[in-house]
């Protein structure tokens, strides 16, 4: 009970994987701790999990025998014993030595004409050398807004170097199995749907803080209750115009309630679709809105709710997938045939849902070239 105190009060359950070993050569002790966690009647559910149980006979580690052992040799020796666990503590310290490795890079480029013990120019030329890389960067007035995240960008790319580039002992095969087994990528799937949610979440939406609404990416509320509003766009009926984008089925009467359901839990949005460059350079600018719906409670598998193969040729499903974001998974639906200019403080704009980071926004912004793009009759 003492140690279950322990780990409740010392390991936090979203501290991240930890291993738990006995300080004994009686390995049923293992058996019969998980079993007593185990047990709903203890009251440790909510206990964070350890990913390894084990136990180091603490014999050859005592003075007796003159044969003392290496701890931390043993240690790692039990790290080890499990491939993916070994990948888990890599990652940690690959992660530390590419921060290490990138520091003494730019350290290295440093021009160093201090006397000894005194580092003022040092300092004054690594003040010059992160300022060139962050205006290059993220670009000059966004770098003066948020240094830190315009020096981290910047080195970004070094740090990545040296992050692929370490050495490594890891047996890479057994720690994507599934990927080695598989004929084609269709194989590959999620342990849950909604983990897939999150891991797209993760790498295409940032929180919203304190943004701008002229920030590349932002994802804005427009309130599609007002037909005042709805009449500058054009949308005579905003259901209507929701179910043509979306191609809601509604042929039968569940499939009618259930497009209601869909239409009371869609909003209308905006998000900015300036140029990477114009964005980053601060260029004198009417931003640029392209209007859409975001969908928060669609079917898993969406095609039992829409009809995917006849939407139209301007609806746009960015990303092809779904995000989970705020305790909802989100599709987001673009009109690429909607899009306007408009200032950040533009009064048909309500709150910033939250940020489409630079990759996924690049991939619209191709998108959208495309649409606008195609040859057609331009004269009658």
């Amino acid at each position: 009970n003492d140690l279950a105190i322990a780990i409740n009060q010392y390991i936090a359950k979203d501290n991240g994987p930890y291993i738990l070993v006995f300080w004994t050569a009686n390995s049923r002790i293992v058996e019969a701790f998980k079993l007593y966690m185990r047990d709903p009647s203890r009251g440790f559910g909510d206990t964070a999990s350890p990913i390894l149980i084990d136990c180091i006979d603490k014999t050859p580690f005592t003075d007796e025998n003159n044969q003392q052992e290496n701890l931390s040799d043993r240690v790692l020796a039990l790290l080890n014993s499990n491939e993916k666990i070994k990948f888990l503590f890599d990652l940690e310290q690959n992660t530390k030595n590419a921060g290490e490795n990138t520091l003494d890079r730019v350290y290295d480029i440093l021009p160093k004409n201090d006397i000894w013990g005194d580092s003022t120019h040092l300092f004054e030329n690594l003040d010059r050398v992160l300022s060139k890389i962050a205006a290059s960067s993220l670009g000059f007035d966004h770098a003066k807004e948020n240094p830190k995240k315009a020096i981290y960008e910047g080195l970004l790319p070094i740090l990545n170097y040296e992050f692929l580039n370490r050495e490594s002992n890891v047996a890479w095969n057994q720690i994507v199995e599934q990927l080695k087994k598989a004929s084609t990528v269709k194989e590959l799937v999620s342990p849950d749907i909604n983990i897939q949610y999150k891991v797209n979440a993760l790498y295409h939406i940032e929180d919203y803080v304190d943004h701008s609404k002229d920030v590349r990416g932002s994802v804005i509320k427009i309130d599609k209750s007002s037909q005042e509003t709805l009449d500058v766009f054009d949308i005579g009926n905003i259901d209507d115009w929701i179910s043509k984008l979306l191609t809601i089925k509604a042929e039968t009467d569940k499939q009618k309630k259930r497009k209601e359901e869909i239409l009371n839990n869609s909003r209308l949005i905006a998000i900015e679709l300036s140029a990477a460059c114009d964005f980053s350079n601060r260029k004198p600018r009417i931003n640029k809105y392209i209007l859409g719906v975001l969908t928060s409670n669609l079917n898993n598998k969406i095609e039992t709710d829409l009809n995917i193969k006849n939407k139209p040729e301007a609806s746009y499903h960015l990303g092809g997938c779904c995000f989970h974001h705020g305790g909802n998974n989100y599709h987001i639906w673009l009109n690429l045939n909607y899009v306007f200019g408009a200032k950040p403080n533009d009064s048909r704009f309500g709150e910033t849902i939250f940020i489409l980071k630079k990759e996924i926004m690049d991939m619209l912004g191709n998108k959208y070239a495309n649409h606008i793009s195609r040859i057609g009759i331009t004269s009658l």
